[in-house]
Protein backbone atom coordinates (compact mmCIF):
# COMPACT_ATOMS: atom_id res chain seq x y z
CA UNK A 1 0.00 0.00 0.00
CA UNK A 2 1.63 3.36 -1.10
CA UNK A 3 1.84 5.52 1.34
CA UNK A 4 2.88 9.25 0.71
CA UNK A 5 6.11 10.64 2.74
CA UNK A 6 5.86 13.71 4.38
CA UNK A 7 8.43 15.68 6.28
CA UNK A 8 9.34 15.26 9.78
CA UNK A 9 8.15 17.68 11.99
CA UNK A 10 8.98 18.74 15.81
CA UNK A 11 5.87 20.84 16.97
CA UNK A 12 6.18 23.62 19.38
CA UNK A 13 5.12 23.23 23.15
CA UNK A 14 2.69 26.33 22.84
CA UNK A 15 3.92 29.26 21.60
CA UNK A 16 5.08 31.15 25.11
CA UNK A 17 9.24 32.32 24.89
CA UNK A 18 11.17 32.43 28.11
CA UNK A 19 12.97 35.64 29.17
CA UNK A 20 16.19 35.91 30.31
CA UNK A 21 16.87 36.62 34.14
CA UNK A 22 18.78 39.81 34.63
CA UNK A 23 22.30 39.07 36.13
CA UNK A 24 21.86 41.86 38.62
CA UNK A 25 20.61 40.00 40.82
CA UNK A 26 21.55 36.85 41.83
CA UNK A 27 19.04 35.57 43.93
CA UNK A 28 15.94 36.51 41.16
CA UNK A 29 18.22 34.30 38.62
CA UNK A 30 18.56 31.27 40.96
CA UNK A 31 14.43 31.35 41.67
CA UNK A 32 14.33 31.85 37.88
CA UNK A 33 16.09 28.72 37.17
CA UNK A 34 14.52 26.90 39.90
CA UNK A 35 10.96 27.21 38.42
CA UNK A 36 12.46 26.51 34.99
CA UNK A 37 12.98 23.32 36.60
CA UNK A 38 9.92 22.48 38.35
CA UNK A 39 7.80 23.62 35.25
CA UNK A 40 9.86 21.38 33.59
CA UNK A 41 9.43 18.43 35.87
CA UNK A 42 6.02 18.97 36.14
CA UNK A 43 5.41 19.31 32.09
CA UNK A 44 7.46 15.83 32.44
CA UNK A 45 5.22 14.39 34.99
CA UNK A 46 1.75 15.59 32.51
CA UNK A 47 3.45 13.71 29.66
CA UNK A 48 4.06 10.62 30.98
CA UNK A 49 0.88 10.65 32.68
CA UNK A 50 -1.55 11.96 30.88
CA UNK A 51 -4.22 9.82 32.42
CA UNK A 52 -4.33 12.04 35.31
CA UNK A 53 -5.52 15.19 33.62
CA UNK A 54 -8.33 12.74 32.80
CA UNK A 55 -9.06 12.57 36.49
CA UNK A 56 -9.80 16.09 36.66
CA UNK A 57 -11.67 16.58 33.65
CA UNK A 58 -13.55 13.83 33.92
CA UNK A 59 -17.04 15.41 34.38
CA UNK A 60 -16.53 18.38 32.23
CA UNK A 61 -15.36 15.63 29.06
CA UNK A 62 -18.50 13.77 29.69
CA UNK A 63 -20.80 16.50 29.31
CA UNK A 64 -19.04 17.82 26.31
CA UNK A 65 -17.20 15.17 24.29
CA UNK A 66 -19.16 15.01 21.13
CA UNK A 67 -21.84 12.06 21.40
CA UNK A 68 -22.60 11.68 17.76
CA UNK A 69 -20.35 8.23 16.68
CA UNK A 70 -17.97 10.23 13.98
CA UNK A 71 -16.10 6.97 14.29
CA UNK A 72 -19.47 5.04 12.64
CA UNK A 73 -17.79 4.50 9.16
CA UNK A 74 -14.86 2.72 10.40
CA UNK A 75 -16.26 0.67 13.59
CA UNK A 76 -19.21 -0.77 10.69
CA UNK A 77 -16.20 -1.70 8.83
CA UNK A 78 -14.60 -3.74 11.88
CA UNK A 79 -17.98 -5.29 12.49
CA UNK A 80 -18.14 -6.15 9.15
CA UNK A 81 -14.94 -7.15 9.36
CA UNK A 82 -14.93 -9.43 12.52
CA UNK A 83 -18.49 -10.84 12.64
CA UNK A 84 -21.07 -9.71 15.44
CA UNK A 85 -20.64 -11.15 18.89
CA UNK A 86 -16.66 -11.18 18.38
CA UNK A 87 -14.70 -9.85 21.38
CA UNK A 88 -13.56 -6.02 21.59
CA UNK A 89 -10.89 -4.26 23.71
CA UNK A 90 -11.27 -0.42 23.46
CA UNK A 91 -7.97 0.95 24.85
CA UNK A 92 -8.51 4.66 26.33
CA UNK A 93 -12.16 3.90 26.45
CA UNK A 94 -12.60 6.78 28.71
CA UNK A 95 -16.71 7.56 29.44
CA UNK A 96 -17.77 4.31 27.05
CA UNK A 97 -19.39 7.02 25.36
CA UNK A 98 -19.64 7.00 22.77
CA UNK A 99 -17.26 3.89 20.78
CA UNK A 100 -18.70 1.46 23.59
CA UNK A 101 -21.91 2.21 23.56
CA UNK A 102 -22.27 1.59 19.68
CA UNK A 103 -19.81 -1.46 19.30
CA UNK A 104 -22.18 -3.08 22.14
CA UNK A 105 -25.64 -1.98 20.66
CA UNK A 106 -24.01 -3.94 17.52
CA UNK A 107 -24.05 -7.33 19.13
CA UNK A 108 -19.99 -6.85 20.22
CA UNK A 109 -18.29 -8.32 23.29
CA UNK A 110 -16.53 -4.75 24.21
CA UNK A 111 -14.23 -4.74 27.39
CA UNK A 112 -13.13 -1.08 28.38
CA UNK A 113 -9.64 -0.11 29.26
CA UNK A 114 -8.85 2.69 30.86
CA UNK A 115 -6.14 4.16 33.24
CA UNK A 116 -8.10 6.89 35.15
CA UNK A 117 -10.48 6.05 37.53
CA UNK A 118 -12.65 9.03 37.33
CA UNK A 119 -13.45 8.23 33.80
CA UNK A 120 -13.97 4.62 34.52
CA UNK A 121 -16.28 5.39 37.15
CA UNK A 122 -18.40 7.29 34.61
CA UNK A 123 -18.22 4.50 32.25
CA UNK A 124 -19.59 1.74 34.73
CA UNK A 125 -22.61 3.91 35.36
CA UNK A 126 -23.14 4.36 31.52
CA UNK A 127 -22.95 0.88 30.87
CA UNK A 128 -23.48 -1.09 33.96
CA UNK A 129 -23.29 -4.19 32.11
CA UNK A 130 -20.15 -3.80 30.45
CA UNK A 131 -16.13 -4.89 31.35
CA UNK A 132 -13.80 -2.47 32.50
CA UNK A 133 -10.01 -2.59 33.90
CA UNK A 134 -8.21 -0.01 35.01
CA UNK A 135 -4.82 -0.03 33.80
CA UNK A 136 -1.94 1.90 31.95
CA UNK A 137 -2.07 0.38 28.59
CA UNK A 138 2.16 0.71 28.38
CA UNK A 139 2.22 -1.76 31.25
CA UNK A 140 -1.26 -4.21 29.93
CA UNK A 141 -1.10 -7.80 30.20
CA UNK A 142 -4.18 -10.03 30.16
CA UNK A 143 -4.56 -13.16 30.20
CA UNK A 144 -7.34 -13.14 27.39
CA UNK A 145 -6.86 -12.53 23.56
CA UNK A 146 -9.29 -10.58 21.69
CA UNK A 147 -10.86 -10.27 17.71
CA UNK A 148 -10.08 -6.75 17.77
CA UNK A 149 -8.35 -3.95 19.77
CA UNK A 150 -9.19 0.02 19.36
CA UNK A 151 -6.98 2.71 20.50
CA UNK A 152 -9.09 5.74 19.18
CA UNK A 153 -7.80 9.16 20.53
CA UNK A 154 -5.72 7.74 23.13
CA UNK A 155 -2.28 6.17 22.00
CA UNK A 156 -1.62 9.70 20.68
CA UNK A 157 -1.58 10.83 24.66
CA UNK A 158 1.62 8.53 25.07
CA UNK A 159 5.18 10.04 24.05
CA UNK A 160 6.42 9.39 20.79
CA UNK A 161 9.33 7.09 22.52
CA UNK A 162 6.64 5.01 24.51
CA UNK A 163 4.62 4.60 21.48
CA UNK A 164 6.79 1.47 19.51
CA UNK A 165 6.49 -0.85 22.28
CA UNK A 166 2.65 -0.84 22.28
CA UNK A 167 2.48 -2.85 18.54
CA UNK A 168 3.98 -5.79 20.94
CA UNK A 169 1.33 -4.89 23.44
CA UNK A 170 -1.52 -5.31 20.48
CA UNK A 171 -0.10 -8.06 19.07
CA UNK A 172 0.10 -9.84 22.45
CA UNK A 173 -3.71 -9.72 23.10
CA UNK A 174 -4.50 -10.50 19.58
CA UNK A 175 -6.06 -13.45 18.54
CA UNK A 176 -4.91 -14.75 14.94
CA UNK A 177 -6.58 -12.81 12.28
CA UNK A 178 -7.24 -10.13 14.99
CA UNK A 179 -8.01 -6.36 14.05
CA UNK A 180 -5.94 -2.98 15.14
CA UNK A 181 -7.94 -0.16 14.42
CA UNK A 182 -6.52 3.44 15.88
CA UNK A 183 -5.67 7.06 15.04
CA UNK A 184 -2.33 8.88 15.05
CA UNK A 185 -1.18 12.35 14.76
CA UNK A 186 -0.63 13.53 10.86
CA UNK A 187 3.35 13.94 11.48
CA UNK A 188 6.22 13.66 13.87
CA UNK A 189 6.04 15.45 16.85
CA UNK A 190 4.60 16.54 20.58
CA UNK A 191 1.98 19.50 21.32
CA UNK A 192 -0.11 20.20 24.29
CA UNK A 193 -3.84 21.36 23.73
CA UNK A 194 -6.54 22.65 26.19
CA UNK A 195 -9.28 20.63 27.37
CA UNK A 196 -11.39 21.73 30.00
CA UNK A 197 -9.07 24.14 31.24
CA UNK A 198 -5.92 21.94 31.28
CA UNK A 199 -3.20 21.26 29.23
CA UNK A 200 -3.48 17.98 27.38
CA UNK A 201 -0.27 16.24 25.84
CA UNK A 202 -0.11 14.59 22.60
CA UNK A 203 2.69 13.16 20.68
CA UNK A 204 2.93 11.07 17.41
CA UNK A 205 5.07 9.35 15.16
CA UNK A 206 5.65 10.15 11.33
CA UNK A 207 3.39 8.04 9.21
CA UNK A 208 6.22 5.92 7.39
CA UNK A 209 7.12 4.75 11.60
CA UNK A 210 3.91 3.66 12.20
CA UNK A 211 3.47 1.80 8.82
CA UNK A 212 6.88 -0.13 10.03
CA UNK A 213 5.89 -1.36 13.18
CA UNK A 214 2.79 -2.48 11.69
CA UNK A 215 4.50 -4.68 9.47
CA UNK A 216 7.09 -5.44 11.29
CA UNK A 217 4.48 -6.99 13.77
CA UNK A 218 3.23 -9.05 11.41
CA UNK A 219 0.32 -6.65 10.77
CA UNK A 220 -1.16 -6.24 7.28
CA UNK A 221 -2.83 -2.42 6.74
CA UNK A 222 -6.40 -2.54 5.67
CA UNK A 223 -7.24 0.80 5.97
CA UNK A 224 -5.28 4.24 5.85
CA UNK A 225 -6.88 7.56 6.06
CA UNK A 226 -4.57 10.81 6.32
CA UNK A 227 -6.29 14.12 8.00
CA UNK A 228 -10.18 12.75 8.44
CA UNK A 229 -11.99 15.77 9.12
CA UNK A 230 -15.17 13.70 10.92
CA UNK A 231 -12.29 12.46 13.14
CA UNK A 232 -10.55 15.87 14.45
CA UNK A 233 -8.36 15.49 11.54
CA UNK A 234 -6.79 12.55 12.71
CA UNK A 235 -5.15 10.36 10.59
CA UNK A 236 -6.94 6.52 10.84
CA UNK A 237 -5.27 3.13 10.50
CA UNK A 238 -6.78 -0.10 10.12
CA UNK A 239 -4.62 -3.31 10.06
CA UNK A 240 -4.79 -7.38 10.74
CA UNK A 241 -2.69 -10.24 11.66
Amino acid sequence: MQICRQDKRKLLLGNSKWGLPTPARQSDSFRFSLHLLEDSANMENEKNNAFKAYNVIADWFSENRYQGVMEQAYLDSLVEITGKGADVLDLGCGTGAPIMRYLLSKGMQVTGVDASYRMLDIAKKNLPSADFVQADMRRLSLSRKFDAIIAWHSLFHLPPEDQPPMFQVFKSHLNSKGVLLFTSGTAYGETWVMNGGINLFHGSLDTHQYQSLLEAHGFRILLYREGDPACGNANVWMAQL
